[in-house]
């Protein structure tokens, strides 16, 4: 299985960076886990060269990336777009841990075990590795092992994500974890070509289905993901970054105080990240100027809030994709729990030592592209994920 290797590195140079106990005690418990889980996954993918190599010859056409930045609705639209089932497919979260026909069919036969005498223990055995899941960010994004989900797990077995930052809270010392389009060629081509075998692999489990994925940290990639699939639909969801920004920062904040309590709402770590986080925003627009308008698909999050299904059919209506009466149905369902959705609140940016000021400066053209007002007072809630 590949992985990155400057990312090795890199963490290599930040692992006793600013050490705190907390940090060094979680970093202790979470690297066999890392890689027991990763080797797992590595012995499924050699299974799959024996007993499944035709996956290697899987086209993958037409695929569809979702992605923002962090906290701006992704989930939502995302697990609102996998309810088509009869067209798209989408990874679950036990599957971005398992990256491999092998172990989905397993996963799959165990869950038809589960009416069977042994069905109990099962059950348990399932309980007891998701419930963790389920309850660690219950808060900020529900998450359960059979739940649609991005592919983080596949890329932090790669070292090819930000959410190593989760744990080693110094985003700038991670640059090739944080931005994979400005890796060297021959690094990104390596990156591609493994993003490219798994993606074929999840494809072909799902018997040539029209792959569907989602990943709040995806904008780095997006140039890089366009050359490798020059027909892919990428789906931006956009959110008033006086709302996101905040909501974002929190996000790691929280995961940083846990194991570094004495990080600051407004030292450099949150800067950096701060920082990251206008890149993104940026970075989205330039690509937007570069791939057809047909294949970048702009949302804005208020819409998708305000009425989810019409702009999940509106975004059907550009990717020139018909609408069956049992997706429609499925939606219609799914815009009655959405009614029932209250967002909790978050901090607000001054929290973190940032101005409105800031903010409407550094992203001028953002808030003039999609229409913010930078004056607009705001009462900051958590996405809706």
């Amino acid at each position: 299985m590949y992985i990155n290797q400057r990312g090795l590195r890199e963490i290599g140079r930040v692992l006793f960076k600013k050490p705190t106990v907390g940090r060094l005690v979680t970093t202790a418990w979470i690297a066999p886990i890392y890689v027991g889980l990763r080797q797992t996954a590595s012995l499924f993918r050699a299974l799959d060269e024996i007993v499944y190599p035709g996956y290697r010859d899987q086209r993958v056409e037409r695929p569809v990336f979702v992605f923002a930045n962090p906290r701006s609705g992704t989930t939502l639209a995302h697990r609102l777009i996998s309810m088509d089932q009869e067209v798209f497919t989408t990874v679950k979260l036990y599957q971005t841990i398992f990256p491999s026909v092998a172990a989905t069919r397993t996963f799959k036969r165990l869950i038809e075990l589960a009416d069977t005498p042994v069905g109990g223990v099962l059950k348990r055995a399932y309980d007891f590795f998701n419930g963790p899941l389920e309850n660690r960010w219950e808060d900020v994004h529900h998450m359960s092992l059979d739940q649609a989900e991005e592919d983080v797990c596949t890329l932090l077995w790669n070292l090819s994500s930000p959410t190593s930052a989760l744990l080693f809270p110094f985003i700038d010392d991670l640059p090739s974890q944080t931005w994979i389009d400005r890796r060297v060629p021959a690094e990104r081509e390596a990156f591609l070509d493994s993003y490219e075998n798994t993606i074929k692999r999840h494809v072909y489990e799902a018997g040539g289905k029209r792959f569907l994925n989602k990943n709040v940290f995806f904008s780095t990639r997006v140039r890089s993901v366009y050359e490798k699939f020059p027909d892919a639909a990428f789906v931006y969801l956009v959110r008033n970054p006086y709302e996101c920004l905040p909501s974002f920062l929190n996000m790691f904040y929280r995961a940083w105080t846990a194991h570094s309590p004495g990080i600051r709402p407004d030292g450099e770590e949150v800067q950096a990240l701060k920082r990251l986080g206008y890149e993104y925003y940026r970075y989205a627009l330039e690509c937007r100027k570069d791939i057809p308008e047909d294949q970048f698909i702009t949302i804005r999050y208020e819409d998708l809030i305000e009425n989810p299904k019409n702009v999940i059919l509106g975004l059907y209506g550009r990717l020139g994709m018909p609408v069956s009466e049992a997706f429609e149905a499925k939606l219609d369902e799914a815009m009655v729990a959405q009614r029932d959705y209250e967002s909790p609140r978050t901090v607000d940016l001054e929290f973190f030592g940032i101005s409105r000021e800031e903010v409407s400066t550094e992203l001028r053209e953002v808030f003039e592209t999609f229409g913010y007002d930078a004056r607009e007072e705001v009462d900051y809630l958590e996405a809706a994920e």
